[in-house]
């Protein structure tokens, strides 16, 4: 699927504390606030001048904008790409039904303006917010290449199984697929809705044709099964990713605010750190509402593997995560379980990365 070019912002917001604060917020997030508007006469001027950069622009505007007329307004709107309408204390009445209260938290807002932003190509995604909610969601990403993330994220759902867990485990990696390759499972994405894969586990991969239909299938999901884990693939620039309408990044933007856990896998080598410490930068500035988990896989035995951790956890911990895993490397029995199109545990239940991944299972159910 072609990238879809990004919306610039403009803002029209008469409350100067409001404005500031939602420009202030998606400026942080990687947006570009290309006009502030102090008045109805600003935009109106601003609109006339830059006929080009108004029809890529998301308007977030208020009524109460001194000198607003709704009648220009009304004519005015047809310029944007998109507008949303924020209430006032002097919201008119013909157009209170289409105006939203403005979110309290940088998170919150970020999460409104992402979902209107891919909504046309997406309904919406709408936050899992229901009294019924049963499933706890974990989305796995990797912090650049090679990290070893599928393999967690097919494992992990293997040992939360086998503990008497109903789990769906989702394959979101548009660009590279691996979960069904991994367990020999052919035509998975013909499914409706899942394949059994093993007792208790299911599994589902998503296609660029069937991610528009993804809120009602996780929807679906919520009320079947106790855990969902999502492979979401790779994030890079997660500022970018978190506000474009890619195919390939809606299923990480979902996952950024309404999964319960959002795992980022680094791996131990220069390259996968530097990747690593990109991510940490990235989040440091940017609102994400899952719970962040970072997880440093393939780490070496002896001296070498207690460096590569030092220097993890040196990263880390410039972000407030809650929670921090370290996963040992165990090359033998992760490429017995590959060629055997097995877990770990059916391969060799006493090996030691299968181990570490059953006490972070029984962590979870506990």
């Amino acid at each position: 699927m072609a990238e879809i070019a990004l919306p610039v912002i403009i803002t029209a917001i008469s409350n100067s504390d409001q404005e500031s604060f939602v420009a202030g917020t998606l400026f942080t997030q990687g947006w570009s606030v290309i006009h502030r508007a102090v008045d109805f006469e600003s935009l109106v001027e601003f609109v006339a001048s830059n006929p080009e950069k108004v029809s890529s622009a998301l308007l977030l505007y208020s009524p109460d904008l001194n000198d607003f007329d709704s009648a220009v307004f009304e004519t005015l709107s047809l310029s944007f790409r998109q507008i949303i309408g924020f209430q006032s204390s002097n919201s008119l009445g013909d157009i209170e039904d289409e105006l939203h209260e403005i979110p309290e938290s940088a998170a919150q807002l970020a999460t409104f303006i992402r979902g209107y932003v891919r909504s046309p190509l997406i309904r919406k995604l709408t936050p899992l917010i229901q009294s019924h909610k049963r499933a706890r969601v974990v989305a796995i990403s990797s912090a650049g290449s090679c990290t070893g993330a599928s393999t967690v994220a097919l494992n992990l759902s293997y040992e939360l199984s086998i503990k008497e867990k109903r789990v769906l485990l989702i394959d979101a990696n548009l660009g590279e697929p691996n979960i069904a390759i991994y367990l020999d499972q052919r035509n998975v994405t013909e499914e409706e809705h899942w394949r059994l894969a093993s007792p208790n586990m299911y599994i589902k991969e998503l296609t660029r044709e069937s991610i528009a239909e993804f809120d009602s299938f996780i929807e679906k999901a919520h009320l079947e099964f106790d855990f969902i884990i999502i492979d979401v693939g790779t994030v890079h620039d997660l500022s970018t990713q978190l506000s474009d309408r890619r195919a390939d990044s809606l299923v990480i933007t979902w996952a950024s605010d309404n999964a319960d856990d959002f795992w980022i896998i680094a791996r131990p080598d220069r390259i996968g750190l530097m990747r690593f410490k990109k991510i940490t930068s990235i989040l440091n500035r940017t609102s994400v509402i899952s719970a962040i988990t970072f997880v440093f896989n393939m780490r070496s035995n002896g001296r070498k593997g207690q460096d590569e951790e030092k220097s993890f956890l040196t990263t880390a911990t410039t972000h407030k995560a809650a929670h921090l895993y370290v996963l040992p490397a165990d090359l033998r029995n992760t490429t017995d379980a590959s060629l055997s199109r097995a877990a770990l545990a059916e391969v060799n239940e006493r090996g030691v990365l299968r181990k570490a991944l059953a006490s972070i299972a029984s962590e979870m159910i506990s």
